[in-house]
């Protein structure tokens, strides 16, 4: 999604410490002028993980690909769940 950098310094509540990480491992990307295009969940993901875990960068990178290979996964299954329903 597309957000102004207001929007996402509102989103992880002001933690600019964060945001700097956070395209530093390009887990946001900074377009044009204000804007930062941003997948909402996983920012929430990482804030929670380096705020309340306390888990550092190498974990976080760990956590958010493990995350996209199960999403991958269950997309998969899902699939194959249809195919065989299939007559």
């Amino acid at each position: 999604m597309t957000y102004t950098y207001a929007h996402l310094v509102e989103l992880v509540d002001g933690d600019e410490e964060l945001i700097v990480e956070l395209v530093a491992h390009g887990v946001i990307t900074r377009g044009a002028g204000d804007v930062v295009l941003v997948d909402v969940e996983q920012v929430l993901v990482v804030r929670t993980l380096w705020r309340e875990l306390e888990v550092d960068w190498p974990g976080i990178e760990i956590a958010l690909r493990l995350r996209d290979e199960l999403a991958a996964a269950r997309k998969r299954i899902a699939e194959l769940e249809q195919q065989l329903r299939r007559p």
